[in-house]
């Protein structure tokens, strides 16, 4: 459980993995099992089952009817009690049209609220909500074109923790509500390849403590590849690629091009398919800004992040102690599937980050 003191600052930052991402960071967390295994790259595949999250053009190129469902305990290593949960459903009506519902639910586990006494006056869950509905076109064979809207729900602190403890001198927020869009396109132009871009989280920002102030929501660019030559016999390879920025995040004016490159955040993933049975994923993700993930070198005591590219062309002296590198494997039956996908290495504190996800298809 945990006690409460200044209850605002204490949930955002359990919630935040970068606190300075602003509103909503929950819609930051990559969904799904397959995608966090393959380094959070998802914008170019075609058969991400009902899931919209990278790409809501997917869902014209996928299967005619699918659902999926991942579960995480989320980051038991920075505060036990935190779960997350994606579930979606899609169906494509005819050879154009598809549509999708999405909902993304995390609750940062159990807080109890102690006043300046040292008595307790209750208990709170906080949680973000944001349900989804998603509707793609298949313009072209080989190009199709998505849109989402969706709804954004946080309550970080309810109205009866103002209430019953004046002391903190506020009256009235703790929780806010906002609407957002998203947007992409996929195209695949020869059966082997296919190319993805996406925007998401363009919204209003939302609004805590409603004062007037909003924090701006993390609206994020995204463009990737996904390569899957034919070879013969039952093993199917596939090689995904993406490349992503918060747009709120300014670009700075200098530095070289390992600096500036340094500013987007990369994943790269391997997908071994096993006669259409079983899956081994194997991936590697860098935010060099967010400290997560990348080359970890500890030097004199101090950790540092940085890129595969720095590491290569101007290596820092230091002992490397890390590495961002994702895995996961895969079972499938007629249908259905079993994932676990797990991303844990990316975080430079302890923990076990572990999805699990059940999806179907027709």
């Amino acid at each position: 459980m945990r006690r409460f003191g200044l209850p605002v600052l204490v949930t955002v930052a359990l919630m935040s993995v970068r606190v300075e991402a602003g509103g909503a960071v929950f819609l930051m967390i990559f969904p799904d099992a397959r995608t966090a295994a393959l380094g959070g790259c998802g914008t170019a595949l075609t058969d991400l089952d009902a899931n919209t999250y990278y790409n809501p053009a997917s869902i014209a190129l996928g299967t005619r009817v699918a659902a999926t469902w991942t579960h995480i305990n989320w980051l038991p290593g920075l505060y036990p009690g935190m779960s997350y949960e994606h579930a979606g459903v899609a169906y494509r009506l005819d050879e154009r049209r598809a549509l999708a519902a999405n909902v993304i639910y995390l609750t940062t586990g159990e807080t109890d609220v102690i006043d300046e006494h040292g008595q307790t006056l209750g208990r709170y869950r906080p949680w973000d909500l944001s349900p989804s509905v998603t509707g793609a076109y298949r313009i072209l064979p080989s190009l199709s074109a998505g849109g989402t809207l969706k709804a954004i729900y946080s309550l970080l602190v309810p109205s009866w923790v103002w209430e019953r403890m004046p002391e903190l001198g506020i009256e009235y927020g703790g929780q806010g509500f906002t609407i957002a869009l998203d947007c992409g396109a996929l195209y695949r132009p020869f059966q082997c390849l296919s190319i993805g871009a996406a925007l998401s989280n363009f919204g209003p920002g939302i609004n805590y403590m409603d004062d007037g102030g909003t924090d701006a929501l993390p609206a994020i660019a995204r463009v990737g590849f996904a390569f899957s030559p034919r070879i013969p016999g039952a093993v199917q390879v596939a090689l995904v690629s993406d490349a992503w920025r918060d747009l709120d995040r300014p670009m700075p004016r200098a530095g070289d091009f390992v600096h500036r490159w340094e500013q987007v955040e990369h994943g790269v993933g391997l997908e071994l398919r096993f006669a259409r049975l079983a899956s081994i994923r194997l991936g590697y993700f860098e935010d060099i800004v967010g400290q997560r993930g990348g080359i970890v070198v500890q030097n004199f005591g101090a950790t540092r992040h940085i890129s595969l590219l720095r590491q290569l062309t101007k290596p820092l002296s230091g002992e490397v102690v890390g590495l961002g590198i994702c895995w996961g494997v895969g079972v499938e039956f007629i249908g259905l599937k079993f994932d676990v996908g797990v991303d844990e290495n990316i975080y430079d504190f302890p923990t076990r980050n572990v999805r699990f996800q059940l999806s179907a298809g027709l």
